[in-house]
């Protein structure tokens, strides 16, 4: 049977799969799976949310997200504080040492690599075609 092109979807979705295999292999060198570090990357750029936030960021449950934090705390990577106005509730922040530059830094590393060769116009129209296809999916995934 003659090989077919991947679809869109199967694109995505290697594409992914790729991205997955070198952030995880990247961040198992400072002792992270691949969920604490994407927790952290969402933490660094959301600080001072609250743990529901990040669970909906993240698209997890609040006991997931529960378990991971208490293992960056145990790592000495995050901390919850009191929120002010209700104090039952926590905001996270990063420690000083889960500033870790490889890690946060991997993100940038990643979007130069993956932009070599591609025109500044083509980028920005796959910016907004990709956009729009996680808007499309989210109508999908709701309907």
């Amino acid at each position: 049977m003659p090989d077919r092109p991947f679809t869109l979807v199967e694109s995505l979705i290697e594409l992914t799969r790729v991205l997955r295999a070198a952030f995880e292999s990247r961040v198992e060198k400072h002792g992270l799976t691949y969920s604490r570090a994407r927790l952290l990357t969402t933490i660094g750029r959301n600080e001072g949310a609250s743990q529901a936030q990040l669970a909906a960021l993240l698209g997890i449950e609040t006991p997931t997200l529960k378990r991971l934090l208490d293992a960056l705390e145990a790592q000495g990577l995050t901390e919850r504080r009191p929120m002010p106005e209700d104090g039952r509730k926590h905001a996270i922040y990063l420690t000083e040492a889960a500033r870790i530059e490889p890690l946060l830094g991997f993100r940038a590393e990643v979007d130069i690599a993956l932009a070599h060769g591609i025109a500044p116009q083509d980028l920005a129209v796959t910016r907004r075609t990709l956009a729009q296809m996680a808007l499309n999916a989210e109508r999908l995934r709701q309907g």
